[in-house]
């Protein structure tokens, strides 16, 4: 074990679609272990902000890194890119982040909005006017269901989307590109979060190629070691960002209570990993 402990890069907390408060994600690092940790919101900073404050006066013998998680688009599939090290204060990059906010916001404005017409208890302007407890996780649209009797849980909502053909690419999301000339100018590093989450794993070379093309439009690495990668996953990851000298990363995706991960669960040490450059911001 390295003098830092674990290494936690991807949290999120109730300022997107989390449980823990930032001061709570800080205190369960501290049980786990974790010395290096990053908060990373969906198209946020708020929190990051604040856990950047709350490690400054609370986080001794922690090393804080900065972090958003950023939603794009690419052949039709979600990608998720982790940005660490970014300047939290650029204006630019605010505004960006803001904007893909937006983006990610109105997936779910674009589903009541067709919900609405053939279902009598879903109304837009209703559901505009929402407010729910974020301590619960989860984001707005989910709490609406529950709200109004259309789901018996936030997890049972999310089937809506797809049985009302809601997809991303409906929505004017970012292309990977953008977010990492983004990322860039703001002084941060790029990572792709979960490849094994996004990108077919049933064919491996296959699952090879498509990781390469991503990474190809401007990635600085990639997050190996994740809860649901398998071994060979991991191992085609790690092998990638080797040959490449790319950044190798891990993260729970811990979202508190809705979620089944914990802070720190895999155990991974900064020897296993190639993040010199993100420790040395």
């Amino acid at each position: 074990m390295t003098s830092f402990g674990y290494v936690d890069l991807h949290i999120h907390s109730f300022f997107s679609d989390g449980t823990y408060s930032p001061e709570e994600i800080l205190d369960e690092a501290k049980r786990s272990n974790v010395g290096i940790l990053a908060l990373t919101d969906h198209d946020l900073l708020e929190g990051s902000r604040e856990l950047r404050e709350l490690c400054k006066t609370e986080g001794k013998g922690i090393k804080y890194i900065p972090g958003v998680e950023i939603d794009s688009v690419y052949k039709s599939v979600n990608f998720h890119i982790l940005g660490y090290c970014v300047d939290l204060d650029n204006k630019r990059f605010r505004e960006f982040v803001s904007s893909t906010r937006k983006c990610l916001d109105n997936v779910s404005v674009g589903l009541i909005r067709k919900m609405e017409k053939s279902v009598p208890s879903v109304s837009l302007a209703e559901y505009l006017n929402f407010r729910y407890d974020r301590r619960f996780g989860g984001w707005g649209a989910l709490h609406y269901f529950v709200a109004k009797g259309l789901a018996d849980s936030l997890k049972e909502g999310i089937r809506f989307y797809s049985e009302y053909g809601i997809t991303y690419d409906d929505f004017d999301f970012p292309t990977i590109p953008q977010i990492c000339a983004e990322i860039r100018n703001a002084g941060g590093f790029s990572v792709l979060a979960h490849p094994g989450e996004v990108i077919d794993t049933s064919d491996v070379q296959a699952f090879t190629d498509t990781l390469v093309n991503v990474i190809d439009y401007g990635l600085d690495g990639v997050e190996c070691y994740y809860p649901t990668h398998s071994h060979e996953i991991t191992n085609v990851c790690l092998d990638i960002c080797k040959q490449r000298n790319l950044l190798i990363t891990t993260g729970s995706d811990c979202h508190g209570t809705f979620g089944k991960t914990s802070i720190g669960q895999l155990r991974v040490t900064a020897d296993k990993l190639n993040i010199a450059k993100l420790l040395e911001k």
